[in-house]
């Protein structure tokens, strides 16, 4: 059985074998997974990275939610004073917690109600018996009509890894089955919004999973503009209506219509 104490320990290691590379070379998994999560945040968004590591996703959703605020959290004490030296956003804080277990100490400090929590490679990093309580703590920690958005190896992906390149697997790094998946999210009062296998280096090699709670279903959608863009739409409502709604009348009601009348045989006279 694998101790809290020596995950931690791992990924305090981890800082400096694996994730500052991604600082300075770049990352194609992560990259994907932050244009992942970015439509679905808006500017007044308040947002909980879960696992937010070194802080790279997190400050991307921090740029789109620039009227909002965002939280990062991560077990290892080590990646978060990386992340609070690096990322230099006003909206952004960054925090020690491990969310299996300290639910009420993150809401008492961020205030939860949360519009999108995040969990980039974390959830196979999370022992499978922990799951349904994790996900029950996140719906607690959710506003209404929120979104969860999970990114991770995909089933096919950890096989291979576990048949062909076993080092490569960290401390706890098990295999996320969909129908698991939604068992365990769908009981916590999360529905599935996407769903998707994504070609990183290898083919179908992650997965991309986005949740909503319940709410969502019965709320109108809700799009995000900006000025110029609300008042171009209001310049191309003003123009179908005048322009293209008539023309339209014309081509596929009155021209058709008229059309029929002319085709229809004449009634004949006794």
């Amino acid at each position: 059985m694998v101790v809290r104490a020596d995950v931690r320990a791992f990924y305090d290691e981890f800082l400096e074998s694996r994730m500052v590379q991604y600082r300075l070379f770049g990352n194609r998994r992560i990259e994907l997974a932050a244009r992942r999560i970015e439509p679905y945040i808006h500017r007044d968004h308040r947002v909980l990275d879960v696992g937010c590591g070194i802080g790279i996703v997190t400050e991307r959703i921090a740029a789109r939610a620039r009227r909002g605020r965002v939280w990062g959290i991560d077990l290892s004490p080590r990646n978060v004073w990386y992340a609070a030296h690096t990322v230099r956003k006003s909206n952004v804080s960054f925090f020690t917690a491990d969310v299996l277990g300290e639910g009420e100490q993150i809401r008492a400090q961020t205030g939860g109600a949360f519009d999108v929590i995040t969990m980039v490679d974390v959830i196979e990093h999370i022992p499978e018996a922990d799951r349904p309580a994790l996900f029950a703590s996140l719906r607690a920690l959710s506003a209404p009509n929120a979104m969860l958005v999970l990114t991770y190896p995909s089933p096919q992906y950890q096989r291979w890894l576990q048949a062909n390149r076993p080092q490569e697997l960290q401390i706890i790094d098990n295999v996320v089955e969909l129908p698991a998946l939604l068992d365990e999210t769908g009981a916590a009062g999360y529905g599935l919004r996407h769903y998707s296998l994504e070609d990183v280096w290898m083919r179908n090699q992650y997965a991309h999973c986005v949740l909503q709670t319940d709410e969502a279903v019965a709320t109108p959608a809700r799009a995000e503009r900006s000025l110029g863009q609300e008042i171009g739409q209001r310049v191309q409502r003003a123009t179908r209506n005048a322009f293209l709604v008539p023309w339209r009348r014309w081509r596929f009601v009155t021209r058709v219509l008229n059309e029929e009348q002319r085709e229809s045989p004449r009634a004949v006279d006794p």
